[in-house]
């Protein structure tokens, strides 16, 4: 793995970008009918779902190289070396296990739906890792999980083929402060203008 490999879910950043670009048309559709009045009133609810669609659907990301898989979340981002990795699987979406007993899962790579999960067949697993047992849903070829842990699984597998040494405890848990404050702020600001829109009627 000479470059980084960056894993986010395609059809959530469409959905993200799509939303972001409906929210900007809605603040100068208010701004033109309705004026400064107008965007103070629902500018802030607007900015909030444009916000929230940035840090769940374009934030989350997956990041491999050859010494470390790098899982970026909403508020939190877990940096694991390949050392400290006990097991990868796709339960309910990319999990690394650390040597610890610590289970870090990937936003960017959630199972899929169950809809869609009742919706396959044996064949739709039957090339990917694992037994014929415990294959899921979950690692199939085309899903956001299935494809995140197979590239995970690969990297694992040639760091130890590699003699990659052991890191037991290396795992680094960073918050994303600037998130977090960041949704506080517009989230109140979004609950303020709702209530004083439903105050005047």
């Amino acid at each position: 793995m000479p470059h980084p490999v960056v894993f986010r879910p395609r059809g959530g950043v469409i959905l993200a970008v799509v939303a972001i670009v409906l929210c900007g048309v809605g603040i100068v559709t208010l701004a033109v009918w309705n004026g400064v009045a107008g965007v103070l009133e629902w500018g802030a609810p607007i900015l909030a779902f444009a916000w929230l669609s940035y840090a769940v659907y374009i934030q989350p990301s997956v990041r491999m190289t050859e010494g470390f898989i790098d899982i970026r979340n909403v508020f939190r981002s877990h940096r694991v070396p390949w050392g400290d990795v006990d097991s990868v699987d796709s339960r309910y979406a990319l999990t690394v296990h650390t040597a610890d007993g610590r289970h870090v899962r990937a936003w960017a790579a959630p199972a899929p739906a169950a809809r869609r999960a009742l919706g396959m067949r044996r064949e739709d697993v039957s090339g990917t890792p694992g037994d014929g047992d415990t294959r899921r849903p979950s690692d199939a070829v085309g899903t956001e999980s299935g494809d995140a842990t197979a590239l995970a699984l690969a990297a694992l597998a040639r760091y130890r083929r590699d003699g990659g040494p052991a890191l037991p405890g290396g795992t680094v848990t960073t918050w994303h402060v600037w998130t977090i404050a960041v949704t506080v702020v517009v989230l109140a600001a979004a609950l303020v203008s709702l209530a004083l829109a439903a105050a005047h009627g």
